[in-house]
């Protein structure tokens, strides 16, 4: 891990620049169910699309290790925006539902799983412990405003009859502006002093070092987090027009929350327990999931969607941190590599699951089964609550 310095702060803001990129290409693919729709195409055809994303994201994210120790981190994380630009200019160019859109949805996987696993990595080499959970959260935010604002503007140029295929063109345009920030942030990363730390046993021992450690909670909640956030933004547009809604509130509302939370409580949030907050804010994800389940109109809609960011928002960056914090230092990278690994099983693998119970029992069904997600999720930190009483004890202190 490389040592915190004064020149840090551009190389951050790198990171944080290329984030903002990759988000706003991934943004503007969760109009993809319009897109096929449009097309002749339903929900089963996006879930397609995401389950060959996964296999993408497992085949890159999978061997990251193996690919940071084969080539240099520039690279790797370049290769990856590069992917990305390439799955976008698939979906850009080819007319009509091909079979070549699961070759677009698999790159689109790899490209985004490799940029969202090297991006924390390199900020980890840039932060302390003591204020990780800081960084991370806005590293986070400049993600959610990408995620956000993409969808939003994306469908205000579709009422504008901009047609689709160039809104994907331009999400390979920012891909490759992605590339480039990143590969600006990598090469300073060099000048950085760096230190080694030696383990033993290899890939197994890592595992067990991780396993064997408080990191193994947050691995399994943010799996959970993941399936519900996927599900709820990549099927947001479809369940709107189901009720009668303006997608738009949905993703205005969460980015407003996910973004002024990261910038304006992370701090605050960091300061206290970091066990307890994410109970609370697990709990508060529960409240904000049941009250989309009897939403109908845009004002709880857009209440709902607030409520769902600031918990969601400030949990993510909240275990991500937990994670590394609370693993052995030699295997800080790897831990990072396998949170993603927990998320994007999550994020691509779930919502195939979502489509099924969509097409065959609706959209309150659904809600039905991310509240349980999310019910599953609190109750795994409660767990890690009373496992960590025993050292709370001990020591008198957090553990």
């Amino acid at each position: 891990m490389a040592a915190p310095s004064s020149g840090t702060g551009v190389l951050r803001l790198f990171v944080y620049l290329g984030c903002l990129s990759m988000a706003t290409a991934y943004g503007i693919f969760f109009t993809l169910p319009l897109y096929i729709k449009a097309l002749g195409g339903d929900e089963s055809v996006v879930g397609n699309i995401l389950l060959a994303g996964a296999f993408g994201t497992l085949g890159c994210v999978g061997f990251a290790n193996q690919l940071l120790k084969a080539f240099s981190l520039n690279l790797c994380v370049v290769v990856g925006a590069l992917l990305y630009a390439v799955g976008a200019a698939i979906f850009a160019f080819v007319e009509g539902i091909s079979p070549i859109y699961y070759l677009g949805g698999f790159l689109l996987g790899a490209g985004w799983g490799l940029t969202f696993t090297i991006a924390p990595i390199m900020l980890s080499s840039l932060v302390t412990d003591e204020n990780r959970a800081v960084f991370f959260s806005v590293m986070s935010a400049f993600y959610a405003i990408g995620m956000g604002l993409a969808p939003v503007a994306s469908r205000q140029a579709l009422l504008l009859d901009i047609p689709q295929w160039r809104l994907f063109a331009f999400a390979m345009v920012t891909a490759l502006a992605a590339a480039l920030l990143f590969n600006l942030a990598a090469l300073r990363l060099h000048q950085i002093p760096k230190r080694s730390l030696a383990l033993s046993g290899g890939e197994k021992q890592a595992l067990r070092l991780i396993f064997g450690s408080g990191a193994k909670y947050p691995l399994i909640m943010v799996f959970l987090g993941a399936c519900i956030f996927s599900t709820m933004t990549n099927f947001q547009t479809t369940f709107a027009i189901s009720r009668g809604l303006n997608f738009s509130v949905f993703f205005i509302w969460y980015t407003i929350a996910v973004i002024g939370a990261r910038f304006l409580l992370s701090g605050s949030v960091s300061r206290r327990d970091p066990i307890k907050m994410t109970m609370a804010l697990l709990a508060t994800m529960c409240m904000a999931l049941g009250l989309l389940m009897i939403t109908r109109t845009d004002l709880l809609y857009a209440v709902s969607a607030l409520i769902l960011g600031l918990s969601y928002g400030l949990v993510y960056p909240l275990i991500q941190a937990q994670a590394v914090n609370e693993s052995d230092e030699r295997v800080r990278s790897k831990t990072l590599v396998y949170f993603s690994l927990s998320y994007f099983l999550g994020v691509y693998g779930f919502p195939k699951v979502g489509a099924y119970i969509i097409v065959n029992s609706g959209y309150q069904a659904l809600l039905v089964t991310l509240l349980a997600l999310a019910a599953a999720e609190l109750a795994v930190a409660v767990w890690r609550y009373f496992a960590s009483r025993p050292a709370l004890l001990e020591t008198g202190r957090p553990s």
